[in-house]
């Protein structure tokens, strides 16, 4: 019995160094993934990226001033949008915590956002490390299967190119969606608190990614109905008691988006299609480019492209295995995505909201994630460690010096108006740069006419602004009419207070119209808080509750182990 019990301490100790020597590697990977962005004292920002920063501070500046954040965003507009735009109602924000709070955090807002993104970095790895791990025990292959999914130009054009900072996170939580779905189908009773525990953080996060989730499982649900279905009713109430953990974790979300929606006609984001080019996919690998301009160019990078072909090759001359089913989807996915598909004929159609039919990608990396994890699982016999690790070695070589190459040279015309961001120029940048005029009401009325009559001058300018409220100074010659550049939406209540006296008014989608007096005028507006206060907080605690419970039920598998072990 005592020789037992020194091999399982000696067991125990070996596992603990493995996991300290495994999660030191994860840093450092992640740390390799960021750094590079950063090389030089600046980052190379998009139009995108100065958009999800802009929100951000928003919702930061609201939990400086001990706030939560308001429905509307009166502080770091886009200078082509109007204050009172709806940004934290349409577009997430609760996972964007992780750029929120390092902002909170430091002075200097570089340091903020390099913390920001080594955060994302390490949550993108550690998920796609807990999906790999739980299907195979062989470290190589989970290792392999994170550098491609970290790892490949499309990832580092998301999240470095374009700076879609909402896409990014999505793709960080989209590995434990299939972890969670794999967990249901085989019958663990805990399935269900990964697969809600994702699609919450994924409304919160980004609405489209979320709807490629729900389009999973409800695959899912097909595939168990017709060709799975022995303890079917069991995987169906894990479902359904997975959808309630989400809308737990989503109510503020959601509550939010339909809301305004039910209450706003909103200007829809444009519909096309732009599948990938076979000959601008081909140069952007051969030169190995990151570039965001031409959605029909992006790529993968060369040396993930050919394990994708390799692997769909495989699979012709092999039998079948697990891998094989991943390896087939990702290329037979991959090359769906292409112009030689007449996707002009559904341009029209739901499909349209995609986009980019790159954004798509997403999919085949997870798959084949997958698929070369396992093969390597099952032909460890006939691969070779070095083969295999100077494969990881290359992807990783190659994606970074696209990412090096991108960071000092993607400036100037046919960029999409990159330019360098650093400490002195961050705040300025965010607020004074066209981005998008997206959430706006439709056909709001901006009849302003009474500014063009030359016998009365009149000057609007901002004075101060905070998340909560934001004050006017307006110049008039005389008593008039004048609307202020303000968005209000049907379902919002407003607070104006002009020259001292107040008036309450309904949202109308329209711009707000105050009577000014001769000289100068002072204007405040606000908005009121509606109910989705309440809902945030239902949504916070619910996340800690479960995470919370997670961890508990984690120690407790790992003490019943133990002792298991310690009785054998």
């Amino acid at each position: 019995m005592g020789v037992n019990n020194n091999m399982f301490q000696l067991i125990k100790i070996k596992q603990k160094y493995n996991y300290i020597f495994e999660f030191l590697i994860l840093i450092c990977m992640s740390f390799i993934s960021t750094y590079f962005a950063f090389s030089g004292h600046f980052f190379n920002i998009s139009h995108d990226g100065v958009y999800h920063l802009g929100r951000f501070l928003n919702v930061a500046d609201s939990f400086r001033n001990l706030n939560f954040p308001e429905v509307v965003n009166l502080t770091h507009v886009s200078i082509n949008s109007y204050p009172g735009v709806a940004i934290n109602s349409f577009y997430p924000w609760l996972t964007g915590i992780i750029f929120i709070i390092p902002n909170l955090l430091f002075s200097n807002p570089m340091w903020a956002l390099f913390l920001s993104f080594f955060i994302l970095n390490i949550f993108t790895i550690i998920s796609i490390n807990s999906l790999l791990s739980y299907l195979t025990s062989n470290r190589l292959a989970v290792f392999t299967g994170i550098v491609i999914y970290q790892f490949n130009n499309y990832h580092f054009i998301d999240l470095y190119s374009r700076v879609a900072i909402g896409e990014t996170i999505a793709y960080a939580f989209f590995p434990i969606v299939f972890l969670g779905m794999i967990k249901i189908n085989r019958s663990d009773k805990f399935g269900f608190l990964l697969l809600g525990l994702s699609m919450g953080l994924l409304v919160n996060t980004h609405i489209l990614t979320f709807l490629y989730a729900v389009f999973i499982v409800i695959l899912f649900i097909i595939y168990l109905v017709l060709f799975d279905r022995k303890y079917l009713l069991d995987k169906l109430i894990q479902i359904i008691k997975s959808s309630i953990v989400a809308i737990f974790l989503g109510m503020y979300t959601i509550y939010n988006l339909v809301h305004m929606i039910t209450n706003n006609h909103i200007e829809e984001p444009s519909k096309y299609i732009i599948a990938l080019s076979p000959s601008g996919v081909f140069m952007s690998t051969i030169n190995n480019e990151i570039g965001e301009q031409g959605a029909q160019n992006w790529s993968m990078g060369l040396p993930v492209t050919l394990v994708v072909i390799f692997l769909g090759t495989y699979c012709l001359v092999t039998k079948s295995n697990y891998w094989k089913v991943y390896g087939s989807f990702s290329i037979l996915f991959y090359f769906s995505l292409f112009t030689w598909i007449p996707y002009d004929l559904i341009k029209d159609s739901l499909l349209a909201n995609v986009q980019f039919l790159g954004r798509l990608l997403i999919f085949v990396l997870i798959s084949l994630s997958i698929g070369v994890s396992y093969l390597i699982t099952f032909r460890k016999k006939n691969i070779k460690v070095s083969l295999i690790f100077g494969l990881n070695v290359v992807i990783i070589i190659f994606s970074l010096s696209a990412l090096y190459n991108y960071h000092y040279n993607y400036f100037g015309p046919g960029t999409g108006g990159h330019s360098k961001i650093n400490s002195e120029n961050y705040y300025g940048m965010i607020n004074n740069t066209d981005t998008f005029e997206d959430y706006l009401p439709k056909n709001i009325e901006k009849d302003n006419s009474n500014t063009k009559q030359n016998d009365n001058k009149k000057i609007l300018k901002i004075v101060n602004s905070s998340p909560k409220e934001i004050t006017y100074s307006a110049y008039s010659a005389k008593d008039v009419d004048y609307q202020i550049p303000f968005i209000t939406y049907r379902g919002l209540n407003y607070v104006i207070s002009s020259n001292g006296q107040k008036v309450y008014m309904s949202g109308n989608g329209k711009f707000i119209k105050v009577r000014l007096h001769r000289g100068q005028n002072k204007i405040i507006i606000k908005v009121r808080h509606n109910n989705s206060v309440y809902l945030l907080v239902v949504s916070m605690i619910s996340f800690i509750i479960l995470v919370i419970y997670m961890v508990f039920i984690k120690f407790k598998l790992m003490h019943e182990q133990s002792l298991i072990h310690s009785l054998t």
